[in-house]
């Protein structure tokens, strides 16, 4: 046991914690979109501008998740390095819709 050596390339997952790094993305992405959403109906955007807003957003909350979290190895801590940037992209975004046609509603509509 001791002759042999351990190759970095054969990594070892641990289904459980790859689970729980998974739940802990969408946890914050979810609450991110949320806050996203009050600031675009907040801000009054509409159309496209608001989804390019939420997209725009999304990306710099991946960037700081791969850079300040997984310290540029997010394949310590996921089975593809692309789910930093894709994990729950499509689920917060409805949270960022709910949040945004509300405060857009209630302040630019009913104002």
């Amino acid at each position: 046991m001791s002759g042999q050596q351990i190759n970095p390339d054969d990594a070892l997952y641990v289904d459980m914690f790859i689970a729980k790094n998974s739940q802990t993305m969408t946890f914050i992405r979810s609450s991110y979109s949320a806050i996203l959403g009050l600031a675009a109906g907040t801000l009054g955007l509409t159309n496209w501008s608001g989804f390019i807003f939420y997209f725009v957003g999304s990306a710099f909350l991946s960037v700081l998740i791969f850079a300040l979290k997984t310290k540029g190895s997010p394949s310590l801590y996921f089975r593809q390095p692309l789910d930093v940037f894709t994990e729950g992209v499509l689920g917060g975004l409805l949270s960022y819709i709910l949040f945004w046609t509300l405060l857009y509603g209630i302040i630019h509509i009913y104002d």
